[in-house]
């Protein structure tokens, strides 16, 4: 309830309940929307049972290609055409001010549930829930939730409104939103969200269910990925899980994720597993066809203009927005740079779509909001943001980001480097099982709780068994006193002889047909 907007929220969704009103969850159609959608839906219908409501509940995800991201008319018309008195949306609507009053305009009530930068000069007049908005009163102790955090805040204030009756229904059904805290813990994952605070503990609890097994879609989900779910990691979920669910709204239609996630018919649940394949398996094409163009404009841009770019803003002649972001990043991790990737609008050949993705600390929502008079649209978090601009906006916006940038490299030089630094030297001999099963019980990791750095400093002639493995033929192999080393990206370092090689990375337990044994996961090698 220290939310801002939950108690009008709370009240709100209680009234309109009551009332009978059909309601609409309006989501977004990535994993992040996808999975809070699908637990807002289950949990309202299961409130409506359980309140003897006569209120149905259906949902709604805008196509990333015809529709783009966030509220729009055309699909809240269709909303009102269709029976809907309610809309409520997840991980949007912060940014719709204009939509958000033609909802109302047309005889929709709205409620706004987001995580998403906001515009305070801009906010939609309406019961708006976003732990990012601040009052005068204060703000929400954690602004990091993922857009289905903040939905699953709602559903647990929504029952504490109703706890003056302490039946075992409403027992069951705090145990019910509980049980959907793998949709939250997949979303956090998704969204790149800090696995620290309460997203941590979403997370932990979250892959507890996943790897229990407690939802068919879930389980249909790991076995097609070929993931043991008693070994699921967070790499899992973020490298192998969220792509197949995000496939569908790449190159398809999101909506069908929700259903996959609703349906209780296996034969179908089993049908969208397979389609969501496929679908995979095509962005995986389309997104390395793409990013092999993009690299090829960056050499010859370089050839013209010199190594002084600050920021890319590249467009590939062969771009899919479906995958613009995901080759952003991965042109940020290959250049140190910020990268936005553009894609010319089906309907508009003069509108550009762009999907930034951030280097080291450079926050691009701010950066992008000091130039908001560019775009037709924009938004975002600090680490990845997108925006619809004019074509003829394109070369004003790269001179004015660049610039923006080289200022503030002029007074923090380091801003777009990753820090690497160990946080501990250790000892070869301090590489064992033990200490990789005590660091283990600081899972989850990832962004914002990474695995601790921890720094060796070997003689070159220690090093042996030296050899690129993988079929891409991208990774190393080596080992330091007959302790496994695995360098993932890291096929192309030279040890130089006679010299002390600085390892930094960290210890883990390798489990392979039933087998357990120690190897130390590389982050990075300097020849000292």
């Amino acid at each position: 309830m220290l939310m801002p907007g939950m108690k009008e929220g709370t009240e709100f969704l209680l009234r309109v309940l009551k009332d009978g009103k059909r309601i609409c969850i309006y989501g977004d159609y990535d994993v992040d929307g996808v999975c809070g959608t699908s637990l807002l839906v289950l949990f309202l219908r299961a409130a409506a049972r359980f309140l003897d409501s006569r209120s149905e509940i259906d949902y709604y995800i805008p196509s990333r290609i015809e529709e783009g991201y966030g509220l729009n008319r055309g699909a809240i018309q269709n909303i009102k055409d269709n029976g809907a008195d309610v809309i409520v949306t997840v991980d949007c609507g912060s940014v719709s001010p204009s939509e958000a009053a033609y909802a109302r305009e047309i005889g929709l009530d709205i409620l706004i549930t987001d995580h998403h930068d906001t515009d305070p000069d801009r906010l939609p007049d309406c019961v708006l829930i976003n732990p990012k908005i601040v009052t005068e009163d204060g703000g929400y102790p954690f602004d990091k939730l993922a857009g289905a955090g903040v939905a699953f805040k709602l559903c647990s204030a929504l029952i504490a409104r109703m706890e003056a009756d302490q039946s075992d229904a409403l027992r069951d059904l705090r145990s019910y939103l509980n049980n959907m805290l793998d949709f939250v813990g997949t979303a956090t994952i998704a969204d790149v969200m800090p696995l620290v605070d309460e997203n941590r503990t979403f997370v932990k609890y979250g892959g507890a269910l996943l790897w229990k097994g407690t939802r068919l879609a879930f389980n249909v989900l790991l076995t097609s990925a070929g993931i043991d779910p008693a070994k699921l990691k967070v790499r899992d979920v973020a490298f192998s899980i969220s792509p197949r669910i995000n496939a569908l709204g790449r190159l398809g239609d999101a909506s069908e994720a929700v259903e996959f996630f609703l349906s209780d018919d296996e034969n179908r649940i089993r049908e969208i597993a397979g389609h969501m394949e496929k679908l995979n398996a095509e962005r995986r094409k389309i997104q390395d066809e793409c990013y092999r163009e993009c690299m090829e404009l960056i050499r010859s841009e370089q050839d013209e203009d010199g190594r002084g770019m600050k920021i890319l803003l590249l467009k590939p002649s062969n771009s899919h927005e479906g995958v613009a972001g995901i080759v952003a990043g991965k042109i940020r991790d290959a250049t140190g740079l910020p990268c936005a990737v553009l894609t010319e609008t089906q309907d508009d050949k003069e509108i550009l779509k762009g999907s930034v993705r951030s280097a080291g600390r450079l926050d691009v929502i701010s950066l992008l909001r000091k130039h908001g008079d560019l775009f037709e649209r924009f938004g975002g978090h600090a680490a990845a943001a997108g925006f619809t601009i004019n074509y003829k906006n394109e070369s004003i916006l790269r001179e004015a980001l660049s610039a923006e940038i080289s200022e503030m490299l002029s007074v923090e030089p380091d801003l777009l480097k990753d820090a690497k630094e160990a946080e501990l030297e250790i000892d070869i001999s301090d590489v064992t099982t033990a200490l990789a099963e005590a660091i283990d019980g600081l899972a989850p990791f990832g962004v914002g709780n990474p695995k601790p750095a921890l720094e060796l400093r070997v003689p070159a002639d220690k090093i042996s068994g030296i050899r690129v493995i993988g079929q891409d033929g991208k990774h190393l192999r080596f080992a330091v006193g007959g302790i496994p080393f695995i360098f993932f990206g890291g096929a192309g370092t030279r040890f130089s002889d006679e010299r002390t090689i600085r390892i930094v990375g960290c210890p883990e337990i390798n489990e392979w047909n039933g087998q357990r044994n120690i190897q130390f996961a590389v982050i990075q090698v300097d020849v000292l």
